[in-house]
């Protein structure tokens, strides 16, 4: 008798289910080798198991070598939960948000970014949430881009708590958590040259229009401080407002890498 012809259909199920258990056994993998990391360096400290600059390069590749239907964003948050559960093995942590204008969307932003795999408290205000991650050494925080507080003076010394990235971190048209927020965490055990610094500067006359002049952004107010994010290739003396005042006295609280800007992208 001739043999029935195979089912097209079982086949393409077949093809995903052998995928999935590949995609799993691979996972398994790269937590064996977490392991085999925390047992030669020990378990890490927040600000040794934290790698912006890594994180950041990741997902440039990420992007560099995308390919078909599937949503980047997606893909970033596929990575982003991996990133965070495999950080969290070798440093536990947990998130500290302050308010935002908008708490749903801050919300989205930070389980987008990190998962359900951290536990995550509010704040009172910008500033409470920065001294409680300072007081722990352990724990991060996400604070509003938008925040009207002087948030970023418990930033200042060189055992505080710095910014070391900016959300969204991948800039898309139609992506979803896309909450303009900083990460702030304890002092990195390597600290990677940024492609943005985030300055803390006193303003002055001209000033405004001199950090925008050469590239810089002043990303938020509060009294007579600024909250300034400047190009790396920009020294801040250059940056001269009308009375000679520059950003040369200002204080570097952290820095980040430059998020990935999708001009254009494809639509299932």
């Amino acid at each position: 008798m001739d043999k029935a012809a195979p089912d097209p259909l079982q086949i393409v199920r077949n093809r995903i289910d052998a995928i999935d258990e590949e995609l799993h056994r691979l996972l398994i993998e790269r937590a064996s080798v977490i392991a085999e990391l925390i047992q030669i360096k020990g378990t890490s400290k927040p600000g040794a198991a934290f790698r912006p600059d890594r994180e950041a390069d990741m997902m440039r590749r990420l992007a560099q070598r995308h390919d078909g239907d599937l949503p980047f964003a997606t893909v970033e948050h596929i990575w982003r939960e991996i990133i965070t559960v495999f950080t969290a093995m070798q440093a536990p942590f947990g998130v500290v948000a302050g308010p935002a204008d908008d708490a749903p969307a801050m919300r989205d932003a930070i389980r987008f970014y990190f998962g359900f795999s951290v536990a995550v408290k509010m704040a009172e205000s910008s500033e409470a949430a920065v001294a409680e991650i300072a007081a722990s050494k352990q724990d991060i925080a996400v604070i509003a881009a938008r925040s009207e507080e002087r948030w970023w003076s418990g930033l200042v010394g060189a055992g505080a708590p710095k910014v070391y990235a900016k959300l969204p971190f991948v800039e898309l048209r139609s992506r979803p958590a896309d909450y303009p927020a900083y990460v702030v965490g304890p002092p990195l055990k390597e600290t990677p040259a940024p492609d943005i610094r985030l300055l803390a500067a006193k303003n002055a006359p001209g000033l405004e229009a001199s950090i925008g002049a050469y590239g810089g952004v002043v990303a938020a107010r509060a009294g007579d401080g600024l909250l300034v994010e400047l190009p790396i290739a920009s020294a801040p003396g250059d940056v001269v407002g009308e009375d000679g005042v520059s950003l040369e006295a200002a204080v570097e609280v952290g820095g980040f890498s430059q998020p990935i800007r999708f001009v254009a992208e494809r639509v299932a």
